[in-house]
């Protein structure tokens, strides 16, 4: 003699396996889902200014240099301070490219007893500076140009511009925004 709950089990078993076959062999339903190709960006868009001929924002292709953004830029003025830039580098999208000027341009004088004289650095030293210079520079307020100054004192002058992470709250950020206006130099 069989336990009465194996005929209705049996049924529950039939019952859920011909819909499983009718589910199975049914057409789909609904719309397919499509799925398109992301934009491709069309190129680079930079910002190049500083002893550029034409300062301005320009769009390159992609995998352009920096070189490639100062010639398009109208190329570099004839005072500019090019060994200061990584020419090779690649340009990323957004980015400001900001040529310098050289560190000192002579005057030419006629005067047989006057020298030349040279124009002060348009960098800040981060090794020489004082508050009211490192305060000038972005990103930079009167606690960060303290906690540089005591950082020198202790641990001596600087050797690079990445050494300047070092400082507590100078972040990467920071370091970016500065760059383009300091210099290492003993």
């Amino acid at each position: 003699m069989k336990p009465w709950w194996s005929i209705p089990l049996g049924i529950l078993i039939g019952l859920f396996l011909s819909g499983l076959l009718i589910y199975s062999t049914s057409p789909p339903r609904g719309k397919p889902i499509e799925l398109h190709t992301p934009p491709t960006a069309a190129g680079l868009t930079v910002h190049v200014s500083g002893a550029v001929n034409h300062t301005g924002i320009y769009t390159l292709p992609l995998g352009s240099r920096v070189n490639d953004a100062i010639i398009l830029a109208g190329g570099a003025k004839p005072d500019a301070f090019l060994d200061s830039l990584n020419l090779a580098a690649a340009v990323k999208d957004g980015q400001h490219i900001f040529v310098p000027w050289s560190y000192s341009t002579p005057t030419v004088t006629k005067s047989p007893n006057l020298t030349p004289t040279f124009t002060k650095s348009p960098f800040i030293n981060i090794n020489t500076a004082d508050q009211s210079e490192l305060e000038s520079l972005p990103g930079i307020g009167a606690v960060l140009s303290q906690r540089i100054i005591a950082y020198r004192t202790r641990y001596g002058p600087f050797k690079t511009l990445q050494d300047l992470l070092k400082v507590y709250g100078i972040k990467p950020a920071t370091l970016q925004l500065i760059e383009p206006y300091v210099v290492v130099e003993p």
